[in-house]
């Protein structure tokens, strides 16, 4: 049996555009028994997530914890002096990705707001 289930529908109804995607019962196993969960305070430099203590990244599950609908919360890299996003959480919205294992993950948002970052090992 899997270590993770996970299931996201998605549905699209605006105007002439109308569409449902599906992904159900999609299972990762953790490769290892760890999983590290922390809560980030936010601000405009990038604060670094942090995978400390795990033989290798998984499967994280992040959420923008603000409720300000103006909070917004950014999930990416730095290369040189830049900040690249690659996921853009709403206030309250969750995301679900596997993390690579060897890089640095770093995130920034509204001042005064928090991310909550979830990372099973493998």
């Amino acid at each position: 049996m899997a270590d993770i289930n996970y299931s996201i529908n998605l549905r699209v109804d605006k105007d002439f555009l109308s569409n449902s995607l599906a992904a159900t019962n999609v299972t990762a196993n953790m490769a290892e028994v760890g999983m590290k969960s922390d809560t980030y305070a936010l601000s405009g430099t990038p604060v670094s997530i942090s995978t400390a203590n795990l033989s290798s990244a998984g499967l994280a599950f992040i959420r923008n914890l603000a409720t300000a609908t103006a909070a917004t919360c950014q999930v990416g890299i730095v290369s040189g002096t830049s900040f690249l996003a690659f996921a853009s959480p709403r206030p309250g919205e969750p995301a679900v990705l596997r993390l690579a294992t060897g890089v640095d993950y770093r995130a920034i948002g509204t001042a005064g707001g928090r991310l909550r970052v979830d990372i099973t090992e493998g």
